[in-house]
């Protein structure tokens, strides 16, 4: 898991978010557990990490909460000062905690794999 400052935007199938100054992502792949037997490592397993990107997005004029929390398989793109994070069939699968002071939520995608670009 990383967490990127320096984020400019937040895009949902080419729709532009404002976002918050922080968010955090991983990439997905896999991850390894140690097995332990007889007191002393007996090998390791591996299993699946999700990708996913959670970032708060500002909701402007005419941007309502449910054109985010209902997306399905589309492409998302975290934009940041010095990378861009590209999930190309991300699911919103965060609880979407609505703000409404700051007219605001915090949002999760998930999908089988990110990539970075420069």
């Amino acid at each position: 898991m990383t967490t990127v400052a320096g984020v400019r935007s937040l895009k949902v199938a080419g729709v532009e978010y404002t976002t918050a100054d922080t968010a955090t992502y991983n990439l997905g792949g896999k991850q390894r557990e140690t097995i332990m037997g007889g007191g002393k490592r007996a090998g390791s397993s591996e299993k699946a990490r999700v990708a996913f990107i959670e970032v708060k997005i500002f909701l402007d004029e005419g941007q309502s909460s449910k054109d985010v929390t209902a997306v399905k398989s589309q492409e998302i793109q975290l934009e940041c000062a010095d990378r861009t994070i590209v999930m190309n069939s991300g699911d919103e699968v965060g609880s979407a905690d609505n703000d409404a002071s700051e007219n605001s939520l915090t949002v999760r995608f998930e999908g089988n794999s990110a990539r970075e670009v420069s």
